[in-house]
């Protein structure tokens, strides 16, 4: 079975949530039989690392070279649907359907997905949408982040939900708005990851708990950075009690100057971070989609601690997974602190949650694209 999959943003390396979720989804299929034809939309700028190691994650790589002037707004108050689409993709989305039998199309993002519309009849076409963008600016807005992003009307994202056979949402909530908008199909896929447990880290009751945030530099986590450290300024002794590690491109910007983490920047291994970490941090507010560090964290087994907005999603019954706010979590912090003994029962809980998840994901994965021993050698 071959897959076409069109992307705007790279799939290497997975330092951001949206190439972790395209790398994710890929590698899954593959591993059910498919083999990857990935047409890479040149959105970013992309390293010869990078393509090197996408060539040899994928059986097919296609790439646009990036053009800066690519990101347009042809509306004073939102984009239109296509506006940042890049037409090469089509030029090379239809040669591969003309030399290829392809089984499957998939689409990243509904601003990419205008090449659906010139898939020949009988393929199915799914269009993986990633997160809401129907007048994303404005809910940003209200949560006090600066949209600078892509975002659109409802109008126009139906117009990409109709471009498909099938649209995947990320999560339910955002499957019921998209269902409200189109008479297409509508099915939720998360962010499917293998569990991958580590082993406990052993306690020194000792020495101080190291508590680990690791997101990329995105304005919502810097969002998030601003207003966590704005409570830790008054709780002196809960910066006195653990040891804060921020790691992940978020480390470069201006939030993370003045606090009191400790700097990794970007690393290479997220399994050895995380497995040198006590409890992982998720201070998430707002913002819409899934939040891809959570299921990370979880899929490793590691104690947890998240605000409610960064569980939106991934459904749990522990509270600490669930904080109401920024003060409720340092509390969480502070608590375990105290009480290191309860780690082991909180990364039990996260790791309970976390097999029901991913039960959730592989049954949408068998529906969406069952597993395959047929997989198509060579050109049609």
């Amino acid at each position: 079975m071959q897959v076409l999959v069109t992307s705007p943003i790279p799939s290497h390396p997975q330092n951001h949530g949206n190439r972790a979720r395209v790398f994710s989804l890929c590698r899954t299929l593959q591993n059910r039989g498919y083999k990857i034809h990935f047409v890479y939309g040149g959105f970013e700028g992309l390293s010869e690392d990078q393509e090197a190691a996408m060539r040899a994650a994928w059986e097919h790589v296609y790439i646009v070279p990036h053009d800066p002037a690519a990101r347009r707004q042809s509306h004073r108050h939102h984009h239109m649907i296509d506006d940042w689409y890049v037409p090469q993709v089509s030029d090379i989305t239809e040669r591969i359907l003309n030399i290829w039998k392809i089984d499957v199309c998939l689409a990243n993002y509904v601003w990419f997905s205008r090449w659906l519309e010139d898939v020949p009849a009988g393929i199915p076409r799914y269009l993986d949408t990633h997160d809401m963008f129907a007048n994303r600016d404005k809910s940003l807005k209200k949560e006090g982040i600066e949209g600078n992003w892509y975002s659109t009307t409802p109008v126009e994202e139906a117009k990409a939900f109709n471009r498909a056979d099938c649209v995947l949402a990320i999560q339910d909530s955002e499957a019921r708005k998209f269902r409200k908008a189109t008479k297409q199909p509508v099915e939720t896929l998360g962010h499917y990851l293998p569990a991958q447990f580590l082993a406990p880290k052993p306690l020194t009751l000792e020495k101080k708990l190291n508590v680990g945030y690791l997101a990329s530099n995105n304005p919502i986590n810097q969002h998030s950075l601003h207003h966590f450290c704005k409570t830790l300024k008054h709780r002196p002794k809960l910066v006195e009690a653990v040891n804060f590690h921020l790691a992940g491109a978020i480390c470069g910007c201006d939030t993370a100057t003045d606090t009191p983490f400790e700097k990794w920047g970007f690393v290479e291994s997220v399994e050895s971070f995380y497995a040198q970490m006590d409890i992982i941090l998720n201070p998430n507010l707002g913002g819409t989609g899934l939040k891809i560090k959570s299921v990370e964290a979880l899929s490793y087994g590691k104690p947890l601690v998240a605000t409610a907005d960064a569980m939106v999603g991934i459904e749990s019954h522990e509270p600490l997974h669930k904080c109401a706010d920024m003060e409720a979590l340092a509390d969480a912090l502070m608590h375990l602190a105290a009480r290191p003994e309860e780690l082991a029962f909180l990364g039990e809980a996260g790791q309970k949650a976390y097999l029901g998840y991913s039960r959730a994901q592989t049954s949408a994965l068998d529906r969406l694209f069952p597993v395959t021993k047929a997989i198509t050698e060579g050109p049609a």
